[in-house]
């Protein structure tokens, strides 16, 4: 669909061209034909015959165009009238003083389209092709294999011939101002409606992030209180329905499946736990970061300071970022920093929520690249509509900067 949306965003961009060189063709060919009639000279003048074929060119050009139907037969079929205009611009200067005047400009516009709407090779062709058939033009004149003509006769000086004025005016001011103008807005409107696009899919891809991220949460959740609440629960059970049985069972059997089953609970409940702490509903984050970071230091980690300056409530979504970011974090101090020390500050601003986690290890390079920790911090936070800072040198710690604003407390589409 992408590729069908493509080609005919590109074929509706070439109509759009032809469009424009039949308006501006036209207008050029009706005031050289009334400049012709004023100055009383032949309608065989390629002032004015050479756009007019030009123009009428045009129709049957557009009719090729909306025959086509791929990409590589639009972009010959456009190839080759920039072939036509290429030689139609050269007989025009040739006609009207070859290197003497404006000619060179005449071929800008062609050079322009083509390499907007071709692609490099043929743009390439078309620009190589522009610049030698001028200079074939040019050099022919230049060694007399073609006679030198000029549309500007007369022995008056060129500012007091009255033809000569209104060419320079029509074909130097008013047409290449013109098409200048066409082509800056056209390319300009082009690239706004991409944006505009680019915007669009950015903004639809951030809902469905924030949606997956939202659903992942639910079910962390729904694993986690599973974990506490089923299967803890059975592995206290079993444990308890063994002890009517040790006798039978042996001491030595019984400690021994007693101790696999104790060791299962606390397996379990450090998972459910990882997953999403129990305290996080029932009490909130600020307690939940407590547990953490005395969790950490009892398994031997760093001691970890908390400073909590909260002065209203979070969401329930909002919460679970922000205990995501610390305990990413304090997982990367803990395989990674040797630190001794870990600040976490947590604080609410006006619009926004605010979370600092500062070590004193052996910090790193940043521009060494991020590992997966860091990379899943500032993923889940961009997608939220926040920012990540993260400053770090070697052997000077590492301090991780989230700040997530308020609007991000409530779920997308949900």
């Amino acid at each position: 669909m992408d590729h069908v949306a493509g080609f005919d965003e590109l074929r509706a961009g070439v109509v759009r061209t032809i469009l424009a060189r039949r308006i501006t063709l036209g207008v050029f060919s009706a005031i050289a034909l009334a400049a012709m009639l004023v100055a009383r000279m032949s309608l065989l003048n390629p002032l004015f015959f050479a756009p007019f074929v030009w123009f009428l060119l045009t129709f049957p050009f557009g009719y090729l165009i909306q025959r086509q139907a791929t990409a590589r037969r639009l972009n010959l079929v456009h190839m080759c009238f920039f072939l036509v205009e290429i030689t139609l611009i050269t007989v025009l200067i040739h006609f009207m003083g070859g290197v003497e005047w404006i000619g060179i400009t005449f071929y800008l516009f062609t050079v322009i389209y083509a390499n907007f709407f071709l692609p490099r090779p043929h743009g390439a062709v078309v620009t190589g092709l522009a610049v030698a058939f001028y200079a074939v033009l040019v050099i022919a004149e230049y060694l007399g294999w073609i006679p030198h003509k000029t549309l500007f006769a007369g022995e008056a000086e060129p500012y007091r011939n009255l033809f000569y004025v209104i060419t320079t005016i029509v074909c130097g001011g008013a047409t290449v101002y013109a098409i200048v103008a066409f082509t800056v807005r056209w390319f300009t409107a082009v690239y706004m409606q991409k944006n505009r696009v680019l915007a669009a899919r950015e903004t639809q891809l951030a809902r469905m992030s924030k949606r997956l991220v939202h659903a992942q949460d639910d079910e962390r959740r729904r694993i986690a209180t599973e974990l506490h609440d089923e299967l803890i629960q059975s592995l206290a059970a079993i444990k308890l329905h063994l002890t009517p049985v040790s006798d039978r069972m042996g001491e030595e059997a019984f400690d021994e499946i007693t101790g696999i089953v104790d060791q299962a609970i606390s397996q379990t409940r450090t998972l459910a736990y990882s997953l999403r702490p129990p305290l996080l509903d029932d009490l909130g984050l600020v307690p939940s970061l407590r547990r953490l970071g005395a969790t950490i230091e009892e398994e031997g980690g760093p001691k970890v300071r908390l400073s909590c300056r909260v002065d209203r409530p979070l969401d329930v979504s909002l919460e679970s970022l922000l205990f995501f970011v610390a305990q990413q974090a304090l997982m990367n101090v803990v395989r990674h920093a040797r630190a001794a020390q870990v600040l976490i500050d947590l604080q609410t601003k006006p619009g926004s929520v605010r979370l600092v986690i500062e070590d004193d290890g052996i910090g790193f390079r940043p521009r060494d690249g991020e590992g997966l920790g860091l990379r899943g911090i500032r993923e889940r936070v961009e997608i939220s509509g926040g920012s990540v800072v993260v400053e770090s040198s070697p052997w000077n710690g590492t301090v991780i900067r989230v700040e997530v604003p308020s609007h991000a407390d409530s779920p997308v589409g949900r």
